[in-house]
């Protein structure tokens, strides 16, 4: 009696940690913010959604040629994701970044983007790491 109530209480502690660790909860694409379905359908006309999930960050969505986008709960993009083969287009870049590549890197371009408190991060097909203000400006490498 007492081994099997020691095995049920262990028993439903498992599963009652499966269910509090759970990371993410794939998602219908309809059930994505309609902020972050206008972006895809504006920036990505070409593409369509594969693959979303909700999370305690936000939301992620997977494109159909290759590309992962995170959204916060509003559906404000806050990273995209390439692939070496796969750039984004320079129309979901902030002008100011996408010109100081354009300029420093005129073979590169750029594969992930991702949008902090304090400014961005790229990274470039070419391997390079940069870091950027909010405003677009130019403020390091990152190695």
């Amino acid at each position: 009696m007492k081994q099997t109530r020691i095995f049920l209480i262990t028993l439903l502690t498992l599963m009652m940690s499966t269910v509090c660790f759970a990371d993410s909860n794939p998602i219908p694409a309809e059930r994505l913010p309609q902020a972050a379905k206008s972006f895809v359908e504006k920036e990505f006309a070409d593409a369509k959604i594969e693959y979303a999930e909700i999370d305690s960050d936000g939301y992620l969505c997977r494109l159909d040629n290759g590309i992962e986008i995170e959204f916060n709960h509003k559906g404000v993009w806050t990273k995209m994701d390439g692939s070496v083969r796969t750039t984004l287009p320079d129309s979901v870049i902030p002008q100011s970044i996408s010109t100081y590549v354009k300029t420093n890197y005129p073979k590169a371009g750029i594969t992930e983007i991702e949008k902090g408190r304090y400014g961005y991060k790229v990274e470039l097909n070419s391997k390079h790491n940069l870091k950027f203000t909010r405003q677009g400006k130019f403020i390091g490498k990152n190695h």
